[in-house]
């Protein structure tokens, strides 16, 4: 068997499964090229099984686990500049890349055959949501070689102590410290941002309000139309109803010239009757 180095040792062992650990611990061991190397594979920790879960993720998702570094960063500057609502958006942001790192997670280890309870799954999400707001806690995690549980604070950096096994490791590298004129700048150019989207916004809501009157002026003139028409309609009907009004007074004062004439002639025949009747 060829000497087996301790860096390669403990990237082996934290990649096994929990119950093959011990007897592969004892082979590693009994591989190593001498007695110190030994002692020190011998002296690697099993993981709990909350961690061993972490590492199978880290070594079966690494490119998901990489958002972790990439979100930290973004919440150290947001911090760095007081960005309330970005720091928000973030906080959102991790949540939900937390969960579903969780369910993968999960996920993996029901298929190695490993049953994740409640108490592991609290302790991979603690140590997941750790890796998500500290960038040196994201690069412990993606080493794989996790030794124990994480957990954040909100406040101080998360502790590293004893956290992996083997080369301790290396996290993103810090951006370059910024000068009150730089931090300016950035805070500027977010306002600047923030203004132009509060131009859109109003554009957005004065196209709103132009489409509103707009409808609303068609309307209006679908009922001024409509009203007009009924208006002429009613007019003619009117014209149509005086026409018969004067025809009708017409026609009255023509009966009312016949009864007279009628009783002219009613008046003469009864006088000319009175007097063929009258006394001899």
């Amino acid at each position: 068997m060829a000497d087996t180095t301790f860096e390669e040792a403990a990237e082996e062992l934290y990649g096994l499964a929990p119950a093959d650990f011990i007897a592969a611990r004892k082979t590693l061991a009994a591989a190593a090229p001498d007695r110190e190397t030994a002692a020190q594979i011998r002296g690697l920790r099993k993981p709990p099984t909350s961690v061993w879960v972490v590492n199978l993720l880290s070594r079966r998702a690494a490119e998901a686990v990489g958002k972790l570094s990439s979100l930290a960063a973004e919440m150290r500057e947001a911090q760095d500049d007081r960005d309330a609502a970005r720091l928000t958006s973030l906080n959102k942001e991790r949540r939900m890349l937390v969960a579903e790192l969780v369910r993968t997670a999960t996920d993996l280890a029901e298929g190695e055959g490993v049953a994740t309870g409640a108490g592991i799954v609290a302790d991979v999400e603690r140590t997941l949501g750790a890796a998500a707001r500290d960038e040196a806690a994201a690069a412990a995690v993606r080493t794989g070689r996790l030794l124990r549980p994480l957990e954040a604070s909100g406040v101080d950096p998360v502790d590293l102590t004893d956290a992996v096994a083997g080369e301790a490791p290396v996290a993103a590298e810090p951006a370059p410290a910024r000068g009150r004129d730089d931090l300016a700048e950035r805070r500027a150019l977010r306002e600047a941002e923030r203004a132009a989207a509060a131009v859109r916004r109003e554009a957005a809501d004065a196209e709103r309000d132009a489409a509103r009157a707009e409808a609303r002026l068609a309307t209006a003139r679908e009922r001024e139309t409509l009203l007009r028409e009924r208006v002429e309609a009613l007019e003619s009907e009117l014209a149509r109803i005086r026409a018969d009004a004067d025809a009708a007074t017409a026609e009255r004062d023509e009966a009312e010239a016949a009864r007279r004439a009628s009783a002219d002639r009613l008046r003469t025949a009864s006088r000319a009757a009175e007097r063929l009747t009258g006394p001899s």
